[in-house]
């Protein structure tokens, strides 16, 4: 039987990953502020191409979500000339020798048990809805080609109050259609090097216990869908008056 160090939940083009050391009301507060950073960000930029965008205004809502940001930084992923890489090789090339052992190894469980939904699930239907996006381009002689460009986000709480975000994008000349968390990508099919942001984040005690009633007043009717399996957290649980933390933050 599978032992799991961590329960996951996806939104449009948002996968959050929570450790099992958390306590219930850290997970919960910690899902209404990135639940309330994606419906902000969305909301300024409906546009699905504009990632790079989106990002962005993603990065500031959950700062105005009371979450202080503490690193920013590129990680590069680099392949030895492989034949084919996956999303999983990707974050694996990405994330070592950072610091970031523990969210890289919760990560990677998460997109294992992501790559096991099927396609049609409804968890893997919300998260393709911002996850990659096509254009098409002139080639020359008049002809046209399209393009292919994986971007999401990837958030990971290992520890108490702190969020680890990551930012993935790449642009592919490869075909990417809704199985592209098992697909395998030829390097040089990349049109540009893949792209890894980080931002690390700390929760404000204070900030965010003046905006809590905010945040869960926003967020009320939209959830992030559990990802199975994974204990999950039940509509139920997201009751606001069981979920939010205390304003100290402190253990009951």
């Amino acid at each position: 039987m599978d032992s799991f160090r961590q329960e996951s939940f996806v939104d449009a083009g948002l996968l959050g990953v929570l450790s099992l050391s958390l306590d219930q009301q850290m997970k919960c507060d910690t899902l209404y502020s990135l639940l309330a950073a994606q419906v902000m960000a969305s909301n300024n930029v409906p546009d699905v191409g504009d990632f790079p965008q989106w990002h962005s205004r993603f990065v500031e809502a959950l700062e105005r979500c009371g979450w202080t940001l503490r690193r920013e930084q590129d990680l590069n992923p680099v392949f030895d000339q492989p034949s084919t890489v996956t999303l999983q090789n990707v974050f694996a090339q990405a994330l070592t020798g950072e610091g970031l052992r523990e969210p890289c190894e919760l990560a990677l469980e998460a997109l294992d048990a992501f790559a096991r939904l099927s396609t049609d699930s409804p968890s893997a239907v919300r998260f393709r809805e911002r996850s990659f996006s096509r254009r098409v381009v002139k080639v020359g002689n008049g002809k046209e080609a399209q393009r292919f460009t994986v971007h999401w986000l990837l958030a990971v709480s290992a520890r108490q109050a702190c969020i680890d975000l990551f930012h993935l994008e790449f642009e592919t000349t490869q075909y990417v259609d809704g199985q592209f968390l098992q697909q395998a990508f030829v390097p040089s099919s990349f049109t540009s090097p893949v792209l890894v942001k980080h931002h690390a984040f700390e929760m404000a005690a204070r900030a965010f216990a003046r905006s809590r009633a905010q945040i869960v007043a926003f967020v009320q009717g939209h959830q992030m869908m559990p990802i199975k399996p994974g204990i999950g957290l039940t509509p139920a649980s997201l009751a606001c008056d069981a979920v939010m933390a205390p304003d100290n933050l402190s253990p009951r």
